[in-house]
């Protein structure tokens, strides 16, 4: 009886932890979405949703006559009841596990905001918050994710990888996930900055497979500059030179090309190898100061001038010019944010915040006023640690 009672216990506890597969969810049943689109639609919510085509990127099924994906749109109140009214137009559900890329429409970002959408995503748990988030310049979310685009046949995957690789190696971009992008928009002390995205040529066949069947695409999504938001609206753009500033500020640099001009005419190319920035704050009299320290390590790119490169002294004078060049840089950043946007997109609130907790408690509500006449000390060291397979310049060797 004890065996027979002891036996009946293991089942009663073992069974409910045989599941099975009681949530699984068969791939033939759903629609992988790689691109969200957020645009104003009056009072709501336009929802884009690029969905991989499965027929068309298997190998097997040899694929490769339409379209690799699909676009569905709906409208409402909120997000997630857009998203679900996909499937007045979509055979599948939508799944959003697989998320690359989340696009704002401008209109949606300057009027809307992008708080409540962040928010939604961040709640859903199917969601995993390592997507790149981008702002449609002059355009809306769904005409961006309607660009066919060459190498990679996935437009989000495009996006995602070519926002990924410009991080990496060219300075005025950088790349914002989901999770930072809702702690830069609830962290006191800085405001959220966001790559922008635009088409550029001819959208009337960025749709079409046309626009990958020549050598030169009609339509072409290009990274373009970093949007300004203040909370969670957007109000302004950096150029590309104050989008370089901003990047060397926070230390988002890995590597990228510069150029300088000659002493005499023409330039010399700089490729950054490393570059490190440290930021501090202290207050002093009640009035806070940042510390910006950078330090740079670079190999010379290409020589256009006549100039020694050889020669230690002429290194000395191009590492002091790259200097300058790069505080200037930073300073162009800083006083054109303080001019015309008036927020704190460097985190400079922060490192007041760690340096003197209560003096930032006290100035936080105002900190936007204090920012305007920051001070703000650069120092830069630049050190040229190659010259590349060639010394000097044979550029006035050459013979007429």
């Amino acid at each position: 009886m004890n065996k027979c009672l002891q036996l009946i216990l293991s089942f009663a506890v073992l069974l409910p932890l045989l599941t099975g597969c009681w949530d699984r969810q068969e791939l033939n049943e759903l629609g992988i979405m790689l691109g969200l689109g957020v645009d104003k639609d009056g009072d709501m919510v336009k929802v884009s949703a690029q969905v991989v085509v499965p027929s068309e990127v298997s190998s097997k099924s040899g694929g490769g006559k339409g379209t690799p994906v699909t676009q569905y749109q709906a409208s409402a109140p909120t997000l997630f009841e857009a998203i679900q009214k996909l499937t007045e137009s979509s055979p599948r559900r939508i799944f959003m596990a697989h998320i690359r890329i989340l696009v704002y429409g401008e209109e949606y970002a300057r009027k809307v905001g992008i708080y409540d959408v962040t928010e939604a995503l961040m709640r859903e748990p199917t969601v995993r918050p390592d997507y790149y988030v981008m702002v449609a310049r002059n355009t809306t979310a769904s005409k961006v994710l309607d660009v066919m685009t060459p190498l990679e046949n996935l437009p989000a995957e495009k996006m995602f990888n070519s926002l990924d690789v410009s991080t990496k190696t060219w300075s005025p971009t950088t790349t914002v996930t989901g999770d930072q992008l809702m702690e830069y928009i609830l962290t006191p002390g800085i405001q959220p900055v966001i790559t922008g995205v635009e088409v550029v040529g001819n959208p009337e066949k960025s749709g079409h497979k046309e626009n990958i069947a020549t050598i030169k695409a009609p339509a072409r999504l290009n990274s373009t500059g970093l949007s300004v938001f203040r909370g969670d609206k957007l109000i302004g753009w950096l150029t590309e030179d104050e989008s370089k500033g901003y990047n060397y500020i926070r230390n988002n640099v890995v590597s990228t090309i510069s150029h300088l001009p000659c002493r005499k005419d023409g330039y010399v190319t700089f490729k950054a190898l490393r570059t490190t920035t440290k930021r501090s704050a202290k207050v002093v009299a009640g009035h806070p100061v940042i510390n910006i320290k950078m330090k740079n390590v670079s190999s010379i790119g290409a020589v256009e001038c006549g100039i020694k490169i050889g020669s230690m002294e002429v290194l000395k004078e191009l590492e002091r010019d790259s200097e300058e060049r790069l505080v200037e840089l930073m300073q162009k950043s800083v006083k054109s944010v303080q001019r015309k946007f008036h927020v704190d997109i460097f985190g400079f609130g922060q490192e007041i915040y760690h340096a003197d907790p209560k003096f930032f408690k006290k100035v936080e509500k105002d900190w936007d006023q204090y920012l305007e006449d920051l001070d703000v000390d650069y120092k830069v060291n630049v050190q040229i640690k190659r010259v590349g397979t060639l010394d000097d310049s044979f550029k006035d060797q050459i013979r007429e």
